[in-house]
């Protein structure tokens, strides 16, 4: 069994027994320059946007970029102010504006939209010619059919009879129409009744106001200069904004409160948002961290009995994971919404190293070495075998990098090098400790022995567990592997956010209604007449569909949208509608008098152009160089955050071609939820691939026999096959966050294993019933921390870092089990194997 080099490992213990104190104090150093790093320097800021898991190059990224640079930010900061007296506080709205406009970080204010010229035009805008040629039928029909009903009421007798001789039941009643709950009357399908409610809905769009949905607030956006991606930023125009509002509304109506004008200021919207995600964040990080941290320490305590063992243990975990955090500060700088919770793993990961070493060291103390002796043989012995586990924990965290998904390469790059900074931190720090401790209280074992001989020789017994039971694991293992293709990947990002609260914060309920609710995709064009040209084949589109209904696209909007063609030709039959009904209105009654009114009000449109446009109108529709019209906004039909939603609407955003032939560049979250589903599909196999073949590499080159690596390699093989089976009986999905249980699992899965295996390389013949209840009960441990580390993640707020703590503590128990019941088996088995060659020979 291949051991670290007895001379070097002497001199190295020496020194540090000689000097801990030194060793401890440089130690100690290094942790205060790590916190001056983070305090003074570049520090680690939190981020948890959706698209910084994806690489720069990604189409989506690339777009968003563009989108900042054309646009500025697109999100907003919504201001609401809540009266009963909403007509004294609209004449204070451009006040505010004007004073938020003044400040450096805000770009624009809207309280107030000119609809005027909208509503004067609407008849021209919003039908096509071919509806309004179809509304001036159904009106003349329409209108027969009143002069017949008002005609009947001078022949009611004949109708009845006529009915009678027809064979119609007298007591039939007329099938009714379905009711509006909106105006609590009979709705129709018609014409009139359809125009009517057009005109309701479009209403909402182009309000004048912006109140909400309960006419309790009146509201302003807040365009600011930097985006929400920013929380620093968001931090301060959100203090910025409401100390100016405040003290607006303060001078203008007095107090803000109960007894006042003004009820209540509130600030919602992407800012709000995202600052109220990282605090979401932030608090899963340090419940998790903490948890894991507490829950470690008690085990430790239990399982060894002794305060000793908790510093020993502890304090190089603590300095691995100081170590890392300096590590993550001088090169990435930041934590996305996946290795926010790197800390928390490393703590389960880190410990695995020092419950080895001070079990270890114990048992040769047990054993009647003194400290610096048992130190030695555990440095060369557990030290040897801790190297090659970190390196396959390492490396097949660092097969993560390969993907261009940053959500898998960055905690992959962070996990691997907080792996070997923490059993370094172990290989330097526990014997340190242990040598101080050591000076002033020596160890006490407190009832704690080996079962070894004076001479140092174990007790041979035999594993009562062979070649059946190894049998058995496998076919169970190729039963898990044959049910893979029964595994699904989880499509629904609803379901792997932040839980859903019982009832929506406040101030959402308050806002409600007083902006749209999500931000529409925006298809980039390089001219306005190509804008033109993906809004026809977006209407072209639409039109093909089955009841004029697209299945993908729910809405599209752009400059000609409110600049339509044929505005001449819609003008006349518009009069003509109008010249009609005016004649004839009085014969109508209910939903369709109603949709008469709308449409009297609608009957002296004006042929314009883009630039008889409101001005915000054409902000709208302006990028910061002034070119007008160059975009369009799309949103899609269904949930922007469902997978499958999104890669329909990527399909066909694809499918566009502009006046060059190439489809058109398109930025929105549903452009980015699609970019991460095909990175899931790309980089999962990848990542796994990469991590299985580079462990299995690992243990060639230092094992340098087959049957020794695929003895280390079992425990592994039958722990995952036994984990997917578990998956697929359980219908548990893979995510973009519980696929980082693979690279994980195979990783730690193997390091009992190694641990296990090299003692029994150590001790020789029939030694697997004594491995078992020693490296064996470390194994417990350290699959123990493990899981903890992982299982803290379980009480995350997000539901998708649940699933990975979960499906992890799935797999580590597995592979744990396989390790301590089919490996020593193997063992055994081995052992029979040899002894009937031997009796053979």
């Amino acid at each position: 069994m291949m051991q670290l080099p007895e001379a070097p490992t002497r001199r190295a213990m020496g020194f540090i027994h000689r000097h801990p104190a030194l060793v401890l104090a440089l130690i100690a150093l290094s942790l205060a320059g790590v916190f001056g790093l983070v305090r003074y320097g570049p520090g680690i800021r939190i981020t948890s946007r959706i698209q910084d898991l994806l690489p720069e190059s990604a189409p989506s990224v690339q777009a968003s970029e563009l989108l900042e640079k054309r646009l500025g930010s697109v999100d907003m900061l919504v201001v609401t102010l809540m009266s009963d007296d909403l007509d004294r506080v609209r004449p204070v709205l451009p006040r505010i504006a004007a004073r938020l406009e003044a400040l450096e970080e805000v770009h624009s204010v809207q309280w107030r939209l000119d609809v005027d010229m909208l509503n004067r035009n609407a008849l021209i805008i919003f039908p096509t010619l071919a509806e309004l040629e179809d509304y001036y039928r159904e009106l003349t029909d329409e209108i027969r059919a009143a002069v017949k009903r008002e005609l009947k009421l001078f022949d009611d007798d004949e109708d009845e009879a006529g009915a009678g001789e027809d064979g119609a039941a007298k007591g039939a009643e007329p099938e009714e129409p379905d009711r509006t709950f909106v105006w609590g009357e009979w709705e129709h399908d018609d014409g009139l009744s359809n125009l009517g409610r057009t005109f309701r809905e479009k209403a909402g769009e182009y309000r004048e106001f912006f109140y909400n949905r309960d006419y309790t607030t009146l509201g302003l956006k807040v365009f600011p200069t930097q985006g929400s991606g920013n929380i620093d930023f968001c931090r301060r125009i959100m203090k910025v904004t409401e100390d100016e509002v405040r003290a607006v509304v303060e001078a203008e109506l007095g107090p803000i409160g109960p007894e006042g004008v003004v009820t209540r200021i509130d600030l919602g919207g992407g800012y709000r948002n995202a600052l109220e995600q990282v605090k979401s964040v932030q608090g899963d990080m340090v419940s998790s961290a903490g948890l894991s941290f507490g829950l470690l320490a008690l085990v430790v305590m239990v399982f060894f009995r002794s305060v000793r063992a908790f510093f020993a243990v502890i304090f190089p975990l603590i300095v691995g994971i100081a170590w890392t955090v300096g590590f993550v500060s001088v090169t990435v700088g930041y934590l996305n919404l996946i290795t926010a919770f790197i800390f928390a793993v490393l703590l389960g990961l880190g410990i695995d190293f020092g419950i080895h070493y001070y079990g270890r060291w114990r048992e040769e103390r047990a054993a009647g070495h003194d400290a610096l002796e048992a130190m030695i043989v555990t440095q060369r012995t557990v030290g040897a075998a801790s190297i090659l586990a970190g390196a396959t924990t390492s490396l097949s965290f660092l097969a993560l990098t390969l993907a261009d998904f940053r959500g898998f390469s960055q905690f992959g790059g962070i996990a691997s090098v907080g792996v070997v900074l923490s059993l370094l931190a172990v290989v330097v720090g526990m014997p340190a400790v242990l040598f101080l401790t050591e000076r002033i209280m020596p160890l006490k074992l407190l009832g704690y022995s080996v079962d070894r001989d004076d001479d140092g020789a174990i007790a041979r017994k035999r594993f009562p567990m062979g070649a059946l039971t190894l049998g058995v694991g496998i076919l169970f293992a190729l039963g898990g592997y044959a049910m893979a293709p029964t595994v699904e990947l989880e499509l629904d990002f609803n379901k792997l956010g932040a839980r859903e609260k019982a009832e929506k914060a406040e101030h959402e309920r308050i806002q409600y209604g007083t902006t749209q609710a999500t931000a529409p995709a925006v298809i980039f064009t390089n001219s306005a007449e190509d804008a033109r040209l993906i809004f026809e084949r977006l209407e072209e589109r639409e039109q093909k569909a089955p009841n004029k209904r697209d299945e993908v696209i729910k809405s599209y909007q752009s400059l000609f949208s409110l600049v339509p063609t044929q505005q001449d030709e819609k003008a006349r039959w518009v009069a003509k509608i109008c010249r009609k009904l005016k004649r004839k209105v009085k014969l109508f009654e209910g939903d369709p008098r109603d949709g008469a009114d709308e449409l009297l009000r609608h009957c002296e449109p004006q042929s314009f152009t883009a630039e008889d446009l409101p001005d915000w109108v054409k902000a709208k529709f302006s990028d910061r160089g002034g070119r007008l019209g160059e975009f369009v906004f799309v949103s899609p039909r269904g949930s922007i955050s469902d997978g499958e939603v999104a890669l329909r609407f990527r399909e066909v955003m694809l499918s566009l071609r502009g006046a060059d032939g190439q489809p058109p560049v398109v930025s929105g979250k549903p452009m980015i939820w699609a970019d991460v589903i095909i990175a899931m599909k790309t980089d999962g196999p990848l990542i796994t691939a990469a991590a299985l073949a580079t462990v299995l590499l690992l243990l060639v080159i230092y094992e340098r026999r087959i049957g020794s690596v695929l003895m280390i390699f079992m425990p592994l093989g039958i722990g995952l096959g036994l984990t997917v089976g578990v998956m697929a009986l359980w219908g548990i999905k893979l995510n973009f966050f519980n696929m980082l249980m693979l690279p994980t699992v195979i990783g730690m899965g193997v390091d009992d294993g190694v641990h296990m295996y090299h003692r029994y390389k150590e001790l020789g013949r029939d030694s697997a019933h004594y491995v078992v209840k020693t490296t064996g009960m470390s194994a417990i441990l350290t699959t123990l921390t493990t899981t903890i580390g992982f299982g803290s993640l379980m009480m995350a707020d997000h539901r998708g870092l649940e699933s990975l703590g979960l499906l992890t503590v799935i797999g580590m128990i597995a592979a744990l089990a396989t390790t301590l019941v089919f490996l020593p088996a193997g063992m055994q088995w081995l052992d029979d194997r040899a002894r009937k060659r031997a009796g053979a020979a």
